[in-house]
């Protein structure tokens, strides 16, 4: 009778606290109940297009339910990986950003809303060819609170290039890690 109990809290707790977006290589699975939850995003070779004209890139990973969100911390470790032709796209030894936040990507200087989850990282794309880079980690900013009250809170992925020498055509980048997020919300004042 038990068999099916971790089962279908999983299930209860993604209802209650929000959905991913289907995502080829996106896998989002949150445990918790009563507003608290941990939420371990999978990256599996996801694949994010990125403009040579912007040289910047978002990708939405999660939705949370109505109410304040607080982020009480968790941890990243993320690999990238140039699928398009690294001579004529996104360079060799291109100078990535990444952040999450509850705004996707609008410029290529991540900040404000853009890195409100997880600061700003910097990693050097060391990988060769199609090969992933060296992983880069990061600690999420603990003790932030998202008003999801009128609308609900999204979370982005955020990805940019610093200079217009990293990227000389609009390229792919796929991602591949792991993502653990600790986080209540707090419910709905509206």
């Amino acid at each position: 009778m038990t068999r099916g109990l971790p089962r279908t809290l999983a299930r209860a707790a993604a209802r209650e606290a929000g959905l991913a977006p289907p995502k080829l290589g996106l896998k989002a699975v949150t445990i918790g109940q009563g507003g608290a939850f941990r939420t371990v995003f999978t990256f599996a070779g996801m694949q994010v297009p990125v403009t040579d004209a912007q040289a910047y890139a978002s990708q939405k990973i999660f939705d949370f339910s109505d109410g304040k969100v607080r982020i009480k911390g968790g941890t990243a470790r993320l690999q990238f990986a140039v699928t398009t032709t690294r001579a004529s796209t996104i360079n060799d030894a291109a100078a990535l950003t990444w952040s999450l936040g509850s705004a996707a990507a609008s410029s290529a200087t991540l900040a404000g809303s853009m890195v409100n989850v997880l600061a700003a990282t910097g990693r050097t794309l060391d990988g060769v060819g199609a090969a992933l880079s060296s992983a880069s980690t990061a600690d999420i900013a603990a003790a932030s609170t998202l008003d999801g009250s009128v609308t609900p809170v999204d979370l982005y992925l955020n990805l940019a290039f610093a200079t217009g020498a990293d990227i000389d055509a609009d390229g792919t980048l796929a991602v591949t890690g792991t993502i653990t997020l600790l986080w209540e919300n707090w419910g709905d004042n509206v």
